[in-house]
């Protein structure tokens, strides 16, 4: 893992949110910055062979994180991936959800949690530090 990406990117994440006035706690924006930091590492980092076939095809709650994680990254980095296909961005999020949904069903896991309650947000907030970093965004027009 490269940590200094990791470093880079919850810097990045913290001003975003600060200069935004969104409050997100402290271990939601690390979570956030590692698995970014991991994505970055990674590659392919897609699912294969596809987002719907590991989903179901999920054994264990390690898988199903995975898995969450990465339609948490493809919604907060490329929202815009399947719609050539005609996916729209809402078949990541309710993927992920599906996916952390089923981790918590094993524990509770505060990052996962706060991940599968504010999925949309949490990552909209990220599409905002990454694609608008240092400018304002009115996300509600």
């Amino acid at each position: 893992m490269n940590y200094t990406a990791e470093k880079g990117i919850k810097n990045i994440l913290e001003t975003t949110y600060q200069r935004q006035g969104w409050a997100i706690p402290d271990f939601v924006t690390v979570y956030e910055a590692k698995l970014l930091a991991e994505k970055m590492d990674k590659n392919p980092w897609q699912p294969e062979p596809s987002y719907a076939e590991r989903y179901m095809t999920l054994r264990t709650p390690a898988e199903a994180l995975a898995l969450g994680n990465t339609c948490w990254f493809t919604r907060a980095v490329f929202p815009e991936l399947g719609e050539r296909r005609g996916i729209a961005a809402s078949y990541y999020v309710d993927m992920g959800q599906g996916c952390y949904e089923m981790v918590l069903k094993q524990g509770d896991f505060p990052a996962v949690r706060a991940l599968y309650k504010h999925f949309e947000f949490l990552a909209e907030a990220t599409y905002t530090a990454i694609r608008s970093y240092g400018e304002f965004r009115t996300m509600w027009d």
